[in-house]
């Protein structure tokens, strides 16, 4: 037990206002306390039941696949939220998943890859000297992962911007392929952030009674955060899109305009074709075939017609 807790806990936190952080074997006797644990780590199945949490919750805290959602039972919270993926060479939309159980004297996350928030957060409490109930924790993670979303969108935006201003200088230059590659992130995100915003209006919707006024407030006002972010990720969809349409119109009028040429050109040609074809035929009786100055009146003709053809296309527009 003691060596499963020292492999996968990441760090303890006590929370009653001695700060610092706690050894593995102090984990089980203090309280209020932060524990945030590597799931990617074997043992930590037996780590998170050391804790005393019963097994269905151990059960989620380390399931493969997860979204966004929020489960409340007799004993406490359970809670999977998702943040921006900022480790080194990874995909920001490729969320990563954190999972969180909360008591009245004790909150636990679990991770699989390093979360930037949770880092955040264990460094403004390890600043602190003030005692933190284990609902402030929840509250500060909602935050540190609404603002990291809120920066990303950002540089959404900031992409976005930076098409439509070349489309309108030089539509040649925009590669589909960065408009295929906006949509892709756009779509990733919100495919997390959609099901957190409404995990989060429930949560705040339920008004738990281990949540005073001020945490559900909180939750209230983070769960708006991300549905403005929804909101806001459907507006850059949307002008995306009208970027992509404008792109492709564009290029089927380009496309339209080589198809005329092309098809004028070969206009112009059918006159010769259609002598070229009479004066070939291997027969007797053609005019011309005796005579010096045939091939010029030949050759006269075609320009002739040509040029008559040429003349009505350019009447008619």
């Amino acid at each position: 037990m003691a060596s499963d807790l020292e492999q996968n806990l990441v760090f303890g936190l006590a929370l009653d206002g001695s700060g610092g952080e706690l050894d593995p074997a102090a984990v089980l006797e203090r309280r209020p306390i932060w524990c945030h644990f590597d799931g990617s780590q074997t043992g930590s199945t037996a780590a998170l039941e050391a804790m005393g949490l019963e097994s269905r919750v151990v059960e989620r805290l380390m399931a493969d696949e997860t979204r966004p959602m929020m489960t409340v039972l007799e004993s406490g919270l359970l809670l999977t939220l998702r943040g921006i993926n900022l480790n080194a060479d990874r995909d920001p939309v490729d969320m990563v998943s954190l999972r969180l159980w909360m008591g009245n004297d004790m909150i636990v996350t679990v991770r699989l890859q390093v979360l930037a928030s949770v880092q955040q957060v264990r460094r403004d409490l390890l600043s602190e000297s003030s005692a933190c109930r284990p609902q402030r924790v929840l509250t500060k993670i909602l935050v540190a992962l609404a603002d990291r979303v809120s920066a990303y969108l950002e540089t959404l935006t900031i992409a976005t911007d930076a098409l439509e201003e070349t489309l309108l200088e030089a539509v040649q230059s925009l590669d589909l392929t960065e408009v295929a590659e906006l949509r892709r992130r756009i779509a990733s995100v919100r495919r997390f952030v959609s099901p957190q915003r409404d995990a989060l209006h429930e949560l705040a919707r339920r008004k738990l009674p281990w949540l005073n006024a001020d945490e559900i407030d909180r939750v209230s006002i983070e769960a708006d955060r991300f549905a403005r972010y929804v909101e806001d990720l459907d507006l850059i969809r949307e002008r995306v899109m009208v970027v992509q349409e404008s792109i492709n119109q564009r290029l089927q009028e380009d496309q339209n305009k080589r198809l005329n040429a092309l098809g004028l050109l070969a206009g112009l040609f059918l006159p010769a074709t259609f002598l070229t074809g009479i004066f070939g035929m291997n027969v007797g009786g053609l005019p011309g075939v005796e005579s010096p100055s045939g091939f010029y009146w030949v050759i006269g003709g075609m320009l002739s017609c040509s040029l008559a053809l040429y003349a009505w296309l350019r009447l008619r527009g």
